[in-house]
């Protein structure tokens, strides 16, 4: 006898289908679950099967050398889906009016027992079953049906499993597109406004070589209001290119290298700036890590201590520890410090202190931000801890591979 349909077949095909499982690669934890299943119950035979619109496809065989689908109308998991709450158990096929004419029943593989438990999912379609067969009548203990629901369960949770991991392989491919047409935004922007804000830069430039002495001095004051506004609007395109190029651009590969070696090659990179000196106090030597993310971090931490230092020469002191899970960053500087009220808004996207300081024309407020997105991107914590005239200290870390 053939199955009926389930109800809803077409809404649990497409469930089916969600899944991405037909037609996969043997994998070790579905075939492990039913050679188990076939231990536990005694049987020489164990399937993980998925019924497809017209086939029964086997995700797990354990017996039925190199059986890999057999028709629907032969299936008698196409029975066992139509009770999705209910197991199904064929004590001796040949004494049930459904499958005593079944060519598996006359024929080869002569099945006689069958018990097999509904794979159900989150939305109550059953997909297939986890079943076990033998050639002889016989019935399971209670434990062993106890145990087969278990198994049952635990099947379910793999096709969760690999589900949940495909979404997630398509969100990554989703977010990598996303990301290469947000560079591609920022450069059509950087082309498309870099220059218009340079000509208008230079026109007030003219306008002001040319014409000072002939406009009032309230004259002479917009014009330098516009050309500092058309300096900020340029800083902040530059901030924003500066920013995804390098939270995007941290990549996942780690690799071995001297801390001090680090900072070393930062040479004269803050040279014409306030007159610093950096220390290197350990006590971790080499560190096993994202080198273009730590350079970065490092580089806008110690650039920001010196561009902002109010003493005549910076004085910056980077020191690393490892914990068991963790290299714990420190960089503390001499500056002015940080008001408590501003210690979060401070990694906040183009939020600057500097022209608190007098430095606005040298900032465009992201760096503290990449810094910020590169700890998060590594799976670390930042904080900052402040004294007024006595200066601050920003701790990060980054997990051990």
């Amino acid at each position: 006898m053939i199955a009926d349909l389930p109800t809803q077949e077409k809404e649990r095909l497409a469930e089916l289908r969600n899944y991405a499982l037909l037609d996969t690669l043997p994998e070790d934890e579905y075939d492990d679950l039913a050679t188990i299943a076939a231990e536990i119950c005694g049987t020489p035979i164990s399937l993980i099967s998925l019924v497809d619109e017209d086939r029964q496809w086997f995700k797990a065989n354990h017996g039925l050398d190199g059986v890999k689908q057999t028709s629907r109308g032969n299936a008698f998991c196409a029975h066992n889906i139509l009770d999705p709450e209910n197991m199904l158990i064929v004590p001796d096929a040949h004494q049930d009016e459904r499958f005593a004419d079944n060519d598996f029943v006359t024929g080869n593989p002569n099945i006689v027992f069958y018990a097999g438990v509904p794979l159900v999912t989150d939305a109550g379609f059953a997909l297939g079953s986890l079943c076990v067969i033998d050639t002889v009548p016989r019935e399971l203990t209670s434990a062993q049906l106890k145990a087969l629901k278990a198994l049952g369960r635990q099947t379910i949770k793999l096709f969760e499993l690999r589900r949940a991991r495909k979404l997630s392989e398509e969100r990554l491919v989703d977010m990598e597109l996303f990301r290469k047409r947000l560079l591609d935004f920022n450069h059509v922007i950087a082309h498309d406004l870099k220059a218009p804000l340079r000509n208008i830069n230079q026109l007030v430039n003219i306008a002001l070589d040319e014409y000072r002495t002939l406009l009032p001095a309230d004259g002479v004051e917009v014009l330098n209001m516009l050309s500092a506004v058309a300096a900020d609007a340029n800083r902040l395109v530059q901030g924003v290119l500066h920013y995804s190029s390098s939270v995007h651009q941290i990549g996942s590969e780690r690799n071995e290298f001297p801390v001090a070696d680090l900072l070393t090659s930062f040479g004269s990179l803050f040279k014409e700036l306030t007159p610093y000196q950096i220390n290197y106090v350990g006590p971790v030597k080499r560190v096993f890590a994202p080198e273009t993310a730590l350079r970065q971090i490092l580089q806008n931490l110690i650039g920001n201590a010196i561009k902002f230092c109010d003493k005549d020469r910076a004085i910056i002191t980077v020191s690393c520890v490892r914990t068991e899970k963790a290299y714990v960053f420190t960089v503390r500087d001499n500056g002015p410090g940080i008001p408590e009220p501003l210690r979060k808004s401070i990694f906040s996207l183009f939020y600057s202190t500097a022209a608190k300081n007098g430095h606005s024309e040298e900032s465009h407020g992201v760096g503290l931000s990449i810094v910020s997105e590169l700890v998060k991107a590594m799976g670390g914590e930042l904080s900052v801890e402040s004294e007024m005239v006595e200066g601050s200290l920003f701790r990060f870390t980054v997990p051990v591979a």
